[in-house]
């Protein structure tokens, strides 16, 4: 089952993908793949955005970002530059649906994942894939697998972290625990700060194994992956000293520094704003808060453990001095923790929709994945950036009293500027084809200046590979647009069928 849902899910993921090619730090992160696929090397030859993107050390000039992100993106470029040559294929549309090719891989893997985890948590395998259906098309975890950021890998290498945890409570095996400390430092060099984390993985194994009195024996096995995350780390030191000529120096230059934020902004920030509310942007999170109880009841240190993991997560980064993540859509630094979120809503959400009014509960349940598919389809139907344009506009031309100085936080906390509300404007506007943006924005009745809004109108367009395509080469378009119509249909039949071949002894029993 976990093949089934990892091709459903990479084939709608690239059926549903972005136009776009690679901009602001993924465009570092892809040009630095380049050209270690071309020559070997890891600095770039890039220099737009802003100066915290770049690190210069001796003449060359790297992409602060860590080494992991650089090699999770060697699967797209080595599919463009496979495919490049052909003659019937259009160049730019080929090097933007192959850029997202990566992050659709490691998304999907996160979803199978997902399910395995579900599964052993005890879900029905039809359960395990709703969990896995509410946490993909419910949440922005479906934005960052059709976008060409870090977020993905982050994502199925923590989510990966969790399961050699938990095998690892389990079987504690010399391969196990040399495969956790693969995974671990395999997540450290997709981003440093996630060794914050850590800690919450070995309090686990030892508080399981000194309960079972094994620990010593534990500890003995556990060489392997001890020596492989210390090899991992002395990568990611390594990395750091080619940029900047210190081990400790990763090459970030946030002013204040990078963990000088408001820790209780930020949350609040990341709850209750009106622009990066994960309640917003992913409703059905709502369901691992209500699932928190009876899951710690049942499965008391697990649950604690994936509940210590989820706040670190997002303690560290409501602390980062742009917690908002700007540009981007909803709280993307909170993209990683949705499938551990998802994971403490069972067995609560089965048992919850077997009690009475099921109706009514399955109506909620319905709501809840509806608001995450209406959020979410506004991210996807047009590139962000168009918005985060508008915004820098209104600020710029109507010098309102009391705009936030720091990037652009009225998207962040003023309901009349949320993305929320200015995709669905923009949206409304482009299927009218009416450019007249500026006569009913949603802040007129905050801001009634006039605004040019010209500009955003002339690079607003729809965000959907195929549109290209049809531009360039309509029949290479069409064949691949059936090709993956083919390919995640099949998915999902396959996928229903597994769900119901495993419910039938169930049912016969009952």
């Amino acid at each position: 089952m976990t093949a089934r849902i990892f091709a459903f899910v990479f084939f709608t993921l690239l059926l549903f993908t972005s136009r776009e090619p690679p901009w602001a730090d993924s465009h570092v992160t892809y040009d630095t793949t380049e050209n270690l696929v071309e020559h070997f090397r890891l600095d770039v030859g890039i220099s737009s955005g802003p100066p915290w993107f770049y690190s210069l050390h001796e003449g060359r000039r790297y992409g602060v970002f860590p080494l992991g992100n650089v090699f999770g993106m060697v699967p797209s470029y080595v599919a463009y530059r496979a495919l490049k040559g052909t003659s019937f294929l259009p160049d730019r549309p080929l090097y933007a649906f192959c850029a997202h090719l990566a992050p659709a891989l490691w998304m999907a893997g996160a979803m199978a994942l997902l399910f395995t985890l579900l599964r052993r948590r005890g879900a029905t395998p039809g359960w395990a894939a709703m969990g896995v259906v509410l946490t993909l098309f419910g949440t922005f975890a479906f934005i960052y697998g059709r976008s060409p950021y870090s977020e993905a890998l982050q994502t199925i290498l923590l989510v990966w972290v969790v399961e050699r945890t938990l095998t690892a409570g389990e079987r504690p095996t010399v391969a196990t625990l040399g495969w956790l400390g693969f995974a671990s430092g395999l997540l450290v060099n997709a981003k440093l700060v996630y060794v914050l984390a850590l800690p919450a993985v070995v309090a686990y194994l030892v508080v399981v194994h000194r309960r079972e009195g094994r620990l010593g024996a534990v500890l003995a096995r556990s060489l392997l992956g001890v020596v492989a995350f210390a090899e991992l780390v002395a990568v990611a030191l390594w990395h750091n000293r080619l940029k900047t000529g210190s081990w400790w120096d990763s090459g970030y230059r946030i002013p204040d520094g990078i963990f000088s934020g408001d820790l209780l902004g930020g949350l609040h920030g990341f709850f209750l704003s009106s622009g990066k509310s994960i309640l917003l942007y992913a409703p059905i999170t709502l369901l691992g808060i209500l699932g928190a109880a009876t899951a710690l009841r049942r499965r008391r240190t697990e649950t604690l453990f994936l509940g210590a993991i989820v706040v670190v997560v997002m303690l560290f980064n409501a602390k980062f001095r742009h917690w908002h993540a700007d540009y981007c859509w909803g709280p993307r630094h909170l993209t990683a923790i949705l499938p551990l979120v998802t994971l403490l809503a069972f067995p609560w959400l089965p048992e919850a929709l077997a009690r009475g009014r099921r109706r009514l509960r399955r109506v909620a349940l319905a709501a809840l994945l509806g608001g995450g598919l209406v959020a979410n389809g506004l991210g996807a139907s047009l590139y962000w950036d168009h918005y985060i344009r508008v915004l820098i506009a209104v600020k710029d031309q109507a010098g309102a009293a009391g705009w936030y100085r720091e990037h652009l936080s009225h998207g962040h906390y003023i309901p009349s500027f949320s993305p929320l509300v200015g995709h669905a404007w923009m949206l409304r506007h482009l299927v009218a084809r009416d450019p007249a943006l500026d006569r009913d924005a949603p802040w007129k009745d905050l801001v009634a200046a006039p605004v040019d809004l010209s500009d955003a109108w002339s690079r607003l367009r729809p965000d959907w590979w195929l549109l290209d395509w049809v531009e360039k080469d309509l029949v290479a378009g069409l064949v691949l647009l059936g090709l993956l119509v083919g390919g995640a249909a099949a998915g999902a039949v396959s996928v229903r069928r597994g769900t119901r071949a495993a419910a039938a002894p169930i049912r016969r029993a009952a």
